[in-house]
């Protein structure tokens, strides 16, 4: 089992490196069936593991080896294997596999076509980093890779500036949330003297019901969560990302990065339900960015901006649940927004190549 976790993380990383140092030689047909074999691979893994996973058992940890240790507190690098775990890598993976076998044909006639291969590898590696990481600071080193990642594929075609400019928009508002991340990762380890999951749930009844504490650590995880899940007011990189090719509009702004929010909240459920006035302010943004983006949507002409505005809607719906306590109801329309939406995008994408280019629907 340990060695089956290690293999679906490790997979789309070595597909990033033989793509990153070798493709720019190799014809393109290899570099793009190698970096689709890779996520496939993960994907068939984890499918074994999630048909074979007991619900009743208890959280499989893989510790890698011991990270360090400071103040008393030991850090692993190790990941986790449970319900949501296994749920988030079947979407990564599964959505990230039909992504990398429709971006072969799209990405053809491009320049770029291994350097585009070579990110959306390692996208798919930051983003299972995320998810599997069994602590909040394995998770923060997957959440910052994704931010990377989504710069490089939102400003792949650099030579517009437009582009560019979208690409640093994207980057420098996640920036805002991240910083709320990790102050309350901090506060966390200040607080609880631990960072993986199972210790600071474990530790989580030392602190009272709305507490001060309690109330600062998860309004801090929510700033982050509000940055990378684009809701008000940290939303207005998520429709300027457009600018990227279609393929990555689909990956990250349907199946994976913008949900990384979601996964936190819910991961870190212990802790909000401990918080039921942050709980109420998440439900109140959520609500409030889901009416908002749904209007913004009715006076966009881009075709692609739509949907942007659209998911940006869809994603207040899940911090609606998030807000309510309905963790499970946020994770099934997670899963199904990650379906539909990356489907719509692909569609688009295939329109914009039959209208030459053309993306106002004005026109079409």
């Amino acid at each position: 089992m340990e060695n089956l976790v290690y293999a679906i993380i490790l997979l789309p990383l070595v597909g990033f490196l033989i793509n990153g140092l070798f493709g720019k030689n190799l014809p393109k047909i290899f570099v793009g069936s190698l970096a689709t074999l890779m996520v496939f691979a993960s994907f068939v893994i984890a499918a074994y593991l999630f048909l074979n996973f007991d619900s009743k058992s208890q959280p499989f940890i893989a510790n890698a080896f011991e990270w360090f240790r400071v103040n008393g507190m030991q850090i692993n690098f190790g990941f986790q294997i449970d319900q949501l775990s296994l749920m988030m890598i079947m979407i990564i993976t599964g959505i990230g596999t039909l992504i990398h076998i429709y971006s072969i044909g799209y990405m053809s006639h491009d320049k770029g076509f291994y350097k585009f291969f070579t990110y959306l590898n390692l996208f798919i590696f930051s983003m299972l980093l995320l998810v599997m990481g069994s602590n909040y600071l394995i998770l923060f080193i997957g959440w910052e890779g994704v931010g990377v990642c989504s710069y490089l594929l939102i400003g792949f075609w650099y030579e517009n500036w437009e582009y560019g400019k979208a690409a640093r928009k994207a980057f420098i508002m996640n920036r805002i949330g991240d910083l709320g991340l990790l102050i309350g990762i901090f506060i966390i380890a200040q607080q609880t003297n631990a960072l993986d999951y199972l210790s600071v749930a474990n530790n989580a009844s030392k602190f009272a019901i709305d507490s001060p504490v309690i109330i600062f650590i998860t309004a801090s995880l929510f700033i982050g969560a509000v940055g990378k899940s684009a809701q008000v007011p940290l939303y207005t990189w998520l429709p300027d990302a457009m600018a990227g090719p279609t393929p990555v509009s689909a990956l990250i702004h349907a199946a994976t990065m913008v949900t990384a929010g979601i996964y936190l909240v819910v991961r870190s459920n212990f802790l909000y339900t401990l918080a039921p006035t942050v709980q109420d302010g998440i439900l109140f943004i959520g609500l409030l960015t889901a009416i908002l983006a749904a209007f913004y949507a009715l006076r966009q002409n881009d075709i692609k901006k739509v949907l942007a505005y659209s998911t940006v809607s869809q994603l207040g719906f899940m911090f609606v649940a998030l807000g309510l306590g309905a963790y499970s109801t946020a994770m099934f329309h997670l899963m199904t927004h990650a379906f539909f939406k990356a489907l719509l995008f692909l569609g688009s994408g295939s329109v914009i190549h039959a209208m030459s280019g053309e993306q106002d629907m004005r026109l079409m």
